[in-house]
C-alpha cells in the first residue's frame, strides 16, 4: 500500500480514479509554512516551527506501487501547470480528522 496526501484538484474522486479504482480515502490535513492557491504554490519547512497554517486535503490508500502511481499522476491533464516542469515529492504526516497520524507522500 503506497499513501498520498492530496490537495486541491487532486480530492476529485473522479480524477483519483483515474489513478486507480483500488483505493480508500480519508479527509485529513497537513500542516504546512504557506499555500499560494491562486498559483498553486506550495511551501513545506524543514523547520516545523516555521510550519503554522494547515492545508485541508484527502488521504489516499493506494494498493499499488510509488513508481506505477506517480506515471499515472503524470499522465493526468488535470495535474499539469503551465510554466512547470518539475515537482517535489515528499514524505509528511497527515493528520486524519479522527486523531490519527501517517506519513504519506506528496507532490508540490
Amino acid at each position: 500500500m503506497t499513501r498520498f496526501f492530496f490537495y486541491n484538484k487532486l480530492t476529485n474522486i473522479e480524477i483519483i480514479k483515474k489513478i486507480s479504482n483500488n483505493f480508500d480515502i480519508n479527509d485529513g490535513y497537513i500542516i504546512i509554512k504557506n499555500y499560494d492557491i491562486d498559483n498553486n504554490l506550495l511551501e513545506i519547512s524543514d523547520e516545523s516551527k516555521n510550519n503554522n497554517q494547515i492545508l485541508y486535503g484527502k488521504i489516499v490508500n493506494f494498493y499499488m506501487k510509488l513508481e506505477d502511481i506517480l506515471k499515472k499522476i503524470n499522465e493526468l491533464e488535470e495535474c499539469k501547470l503551465e510554466n512547470r516542469t518539475k515537482y517535489t515529492l515528499e514524505k509528511v504526516f497527515a493528520n486524519k480528522n479522527d486523531g490519527e497520524i501517517y506519513t504519506t507522500y506528496i507532490i508540490y
